[in-house]
């Protein structure tokens, strides 16, 4: 139970005649619950005095408008209060996921000059650690707010990409009140977990925050919150129902479960409509370069989607998906706007195809196509058959080189534990050549004892997840 009484004693400072809508209705949501983790529960009101004790803060250390500030953790009640409160001083926010040690790289790139870190909630003046981009004179000069996101970097330096916070916000303002409760699995730092956050509390929802990610931990918690929502990646959702975590736990109170950030198997939906009978299952859909769609599915069992939103745009162009939204990005830090139009459409490197009813579905990205020997196979539908195989965890499918046929297709498998590799090697086979062309079988299966951060790379992080939104980079 909340003193409130006692947080008044500590937390109350006067407001502003003026400040940002979203602190004011955070203020206005009162003793609802705000956040639920691990830190224990906070109400919309102890949150906005922590935002409001933030600004305070800010101002005493001379934080300057168009300052960039990292804040380095969770979601946790310490770092939204920073994130917001930097809103308000229309300060540029880079938040990053772990600790600041693992981020050099990016602090550089964004030449920040704050770092606030979670779990000593101190602003730390920096050295200069970098030059000022450039592009952030463009949010200088309007005195507006700035989000600086950061691609994995898995193939290089990170991408930097700089938003007008004030847009994204602005986004959210019409959302109406609702009583749901949600959970983020996004980091900090991923475009789906930072719109599952601004979705939370425009809403006035209660937003569960896992002290870590795995599906002992989230199923504990779905069922102690009664979660409603659970927005999660495919990857995520297939280790749920190989941990048997969902017989475990009491998860009758999902109601919807989004997924995104990368391709859905249609075998795996199928085992989760069976899993989940009264949830719906959504497929969510959007970039860290344009932001998250509204999207809807026809049903819980199609691969299908519609993108209805009135902030953005999309269409195919020779087989590629095109996007275009009022809240995408003013640019990239240090890498050039190449993939993006004279009139401002984002080539997303996504083939897509559309149906008349103007319903699309993602076959896979662009560069992940294999052709052997002039056939086309995308890796989702082996994927999709790989993993209704008995005593499979996770797989990946990709081409190799291949001096007969150009390519090959080859897989990377996550097995059950105790599970007879060279049997489940063979059924692998067997069950391919059945169900697939021969030239879509796989040709060499190797089997690892995690995908882990490959997996990730290969998804592309960033990617959404609320709104629920997923999303790709």
């Amino acid at each position: 139970m909340i003193n409130r009484e006692g947080i008044r004693a500590r937390w109350f400072i006067s407001a502003p005649s003026e400040m940002h809508w979203l602190i004011q209705r955070i203020r206005d949501f009162g003793d609802r619950i705000a956040l639920a983790g691990h830190e224990g529960e906070v109400s919309y009101w102890h949150l906005g005095e922590r935002i409001l004790h933030c600004v305070e803060q800010a101002r005493q250390c001379e934080v300057k408008p168009g300052s960039v500030v990292a804040i380095v953790g969770d979601y946790s009640p310490v770092s939204v209060a920073w994130f917001l409160a930097l809103a308000e001083l229309k300060c540029i926010v880079v938040p990053l996921a772990g600790s600041a040690a693992e981020h050099p790289q990016k602090l550089r790139l964004a030449g920040v000059n704050y770092v606030v870190q979670a779990q000593t909630p101190i602003l730390q003046k920096l050295e200069a650690t970098g030059d000022r981009p450039c592009l952030l004179d463009q949010l200088s000069v309007k005195g507006g707010a700035g989000l600086i996101l950061f691609s994995s970097g898995s193939s290089g330096e990170p991408k930097g990409m700089l938003h007008d916070l004030d847009a994204l916000l602005d986004t959210y303002q019409e959302q109406r009140p609702k009583n749901l409760v949600l959970m983020v699995l996004l980091l900090f730092d991923h475009i789906g977990g930072i719109n599952t956050l601004f979705h939370s509390l425009a809403t006035g929802a209660k937003l569960v925050v896992p002290g870590n990610r795995s599906p002992d931990e989230v199923a504990a918690l779905i069922e102690r919150h009664r979660v409603a929502v659970l927005p999660a990646s495919p990857t995520f959702l297939n280790l749920l129902l190989v941990s048997a975590n969902h017989r475990q736990h009491d998860l009758s109170s999902l109601r919807i479960i989004t997924y995104g950030t990368e391709p859905m198997a249609a075998t795996l939906l199928q085992r989760l409509r069976n899993a989940f009978p009264k949830a719906r299952l959504i497929q969510t859909f959007g970039t860290s370069e344009t932001g998250i769609f509204r999207t809807s599915s026809p049903s819980s069992d199609s691969l299908w989607m519609r993108m209805d939103d009135p902030n953005r745009e999309w269409k195919i162009v020779d087989g590629e998906l095109w996007l275009r939204s009022r809240t995408q990005i003013l640019g990239y830090l240090n890498y050039p706007m190449d993939r993006f139009t004279s009139d401002g459409w984002f080539r997303t490197g996504d083939q897509a195809e559309q149906r008349p009813d103007g319903s699309l579905r993602i076959l896979g990205r662009r560069g992940e196509l294999i052709n052997v020997g002039g056939e086309k196979v995308w890796p989702a539908e082996v994927e999709s058959v790989v993993l209704t195989i008995a005593g499979v965890v996770d797989c990946r499918v990709s081409g190799e080189a291949n001096p007969i046929t150009g390519q090959s297709v080859v897989a990377e498998v996550v097995a059950m534990p105790g599970v007879d590799l060279e049997s489940l090697k063979m059924e692998i086979r067997r069950t391919c050549r059945a169900r697939l062309s021969a030239y879509k079988t796989p040709t060499r299966v190797t089997f690892l004892e995690s995908l882990g951060n490959e997996r990730l790379k290969k998804t592309r992080k960033p990617g959404s997840l609320s709104g629920p939104g997923a999303a790709r980079s």
